[in-house]
């Protein structure tokens, strides 16, 4: 039933060139891009986010900001010319991480630049 109530929000995301990852109340937006693109990325980003925190505030649903995490993934070259600046997602300031947990899963930015 979940995924229907919040079909919405997958939507809002698709038409911002966002795409989520979904699991019951759990969403996960990102976006890939070239290093050079990475400003546009982060733009489409927080407006996708501002946009599905309007729609969770209309629908009496909180955005918990403390726990967003976001990281940069990438071979060792392209991370290189990434500016990691922190992202603005309501009054959070969050700075890039070396690791994330989706759906429980730890994902280490160390284990995806072996062999790279």
């Amino acid at each position: 039933m979940f995924f229907l109530y919040s079909a919405d929000v997958i939507r809002t995301a698709a038409s911002q060139g966002v795409c989520i990852h979904a699991y019951a109340d759990d969403l996960q937006t990102y976006a890939s891009c070239d290093a050079k693109d990475q400003q546009t990325a982060e733009r489409r980003l927080l407006s996708c986010i501002a946009d599905i925190h309007t729609w969770m505030s209309s629908n009496r649903l909180k955005l918990n900001a403390d726990k967003t995490e976001f990281i940069w993934l990438g071979t060792r070259q392209q991370l290189s010319k990434v500016v990691a600046t922190p992202l603005r997602v309501k009054d959070q300031l969050l700075q890039p991480t070396d690791t994330v947990r989706d759906l429980g899963v730890l994902l280490l930015l160390l284990l995806l630049l072996y062999g790279c």
